[in-house]
């Protein structure tokens, strides 16, 4: 059973994302998953698997990241995947969580990051 505050967590989590996905029009899912893979919240469309995703983005994450610390790229900051149908970009949301995207064709790419970096840091501010 779900805390009260993790509710309002959600609920202020998506507040956040509303407001990201009014600002890029093409954004059409979302998920905030802790690092460890685990879903939060999310705003997926039918036929998503939440928690399969989840742990797919956390396992390219780590990847990203470890591939970055042996070519010597300092942090990691985001992973942007361009594909047949658009983007997936995949952001750190403070020390706790991943925000992930996918957006259609559409859709800037600059336009997606300043949306998930705008996102990120009020999200990381919450947790």
């Amino acid at each position: 059973m779900m805390s009260e505050e993790f509710r309002e967590l959600q609920k202020q989590v998506k507040d956040i994302m509303d407001e990201a996905t009014e600002l890029t029009a093409g954004i059409k899912a979302w998920i905030l998953l802790s690092k460890e893979g685990l879903p939060m919240v999310s705003a997926m469309g039918e036929g998503y698997e939440e928690a399969e995703i989840a742990a797919i983005a956390a396992s390219i994450l780590g990847v990203a990241d470890l591939a970055a610390e042996k070519m010597d790229q300092g942090l990691l900051e985001e992973v942007l995947l361009t594909n047949e149908k658009g983007m997936i970009l995949m952001k750190s949301a403070g020390d706790k969580a991943i925000l992930m995207f996918a957006a259609n064709r559409r859709v800037r790419s600059g336009m997606l990051v300043l949306a998930a970096k705008n996102a990120c840091e009020k999200i990381a501010g919450l947790l």
